[in-house]
């Protein structure tokens, strides 16, 4: 009974460590409303799956998001982190990335910064840092919309916890995905209105 107490006690220290990843905080302004839907978030790795197969080929991981309960708007936290999901970055650089000659501070650390190339007709604000060894993550991204319901979303990086366990994930440029629709969406005419006499 003693030793199993021990191993108890010695394992309470090692569950009670913080997890590593990056903190971020979403708004999302539906057109006509003044006060946006928020929701603040941790993006944090899990590990590549394994098959199995005898030989293991290379497989990327993912990432969980974890909201914090205790902020933002009551009711809309799952809705927000849903459309958090297609907004990440978490991958090397891509043909769409180029290293600026400047960096960020985040506490005691100083992240290189990285541009991301916007599609074609398509405005929008966009920073990523490298927050490993060629492993870049979304630092900030603005987006207003001319039409729609949407009109204004902001995705900013407000804190790093460890960064160690972090690595490419498999969906990691997924915001490259979403940016290419949001591109087609806004190059297309919005429908006529009729009126009538």
């Amino acid at each position: 009974m003693r030793r199993w107490f021990l191993l108890l006690f010695l394992a309470l220290p090692l569950a009670a460590q913080p997890q590593g990843g990056l903190r971020y905080r979403i708004q999302v302004w539906m057109r006509g409303e003044a006060e946006p839907l928020e929701a603040q978030f941790r993006l944090s790795a899990t590990p590549a799956t394994r098959s199995h197969n005898r030989v293991q080929k290379p497989r990327m991981g993912g990432w969980r998001l974890e909201a914090d309960r205790t902020q933002g708007t009551p009711y809309a936290q799952a809705m927000l982190l849903g459309r958090a999901e297609r907004l990440l970055y978490l991958a090397g650089p891509s043909p769409q990335t180029k290293q600026e000659p400047i960096a960020l501070r985040f506490g005691s650390r100083t992240l290189q910064v990285w541009s991301l190339e916007m599609p074609l007709g398509f405005h929008a604000s966009t920073v990523l840092v490298e927050v490993g060894p060629r492993l870049l993550a979304l630092c900030d991204l603005s987006v207003r919309f001319e039409q729609g319901d949407l009109a204004r979303l902001e995705l900013h990086l407000e804190g790093l916890e460890s960064t160690a366990g972090l690595a490419p994930a498999e969906a990691g440029t997924t915001l490259l995905t979403t940016l290419q629709g949001w591109a087609r969406e806004a190059r297309q005419p919005s429908e006529p209105t009729v009126t009538v006499q």
